[in-house]
């Protein structure tokens, strides 16, 4: 009897992880910027000159 506890008390942990895990990967807005365009920072040979660049400011 005490071995079906066990196994009922685990598979309900289980499903309670699976529960969140779905809650934390619902879709939710993401937010992005328009001013990021990395492909006018991308040329196609390595002298050419890019129409903008990548600002990165590390945290």
């Amino acid at each position: 009897m005490r071995e079906h506890t066990v196994t009922n008390m685990l598979l309900a942990v289980i499903a309670v992880l699976l529960l969140l895990n779905l809650v934390a990967k619902a879709p939710i807005a993401r937010v992005e910027a328009d001013t990021f365009k990395l492909d006018s920072c991308i040329t196609e040979r390595p002298g050419d000159k890019p129409s903008s660049y990548v600002h990165v400011v590390p945290h």
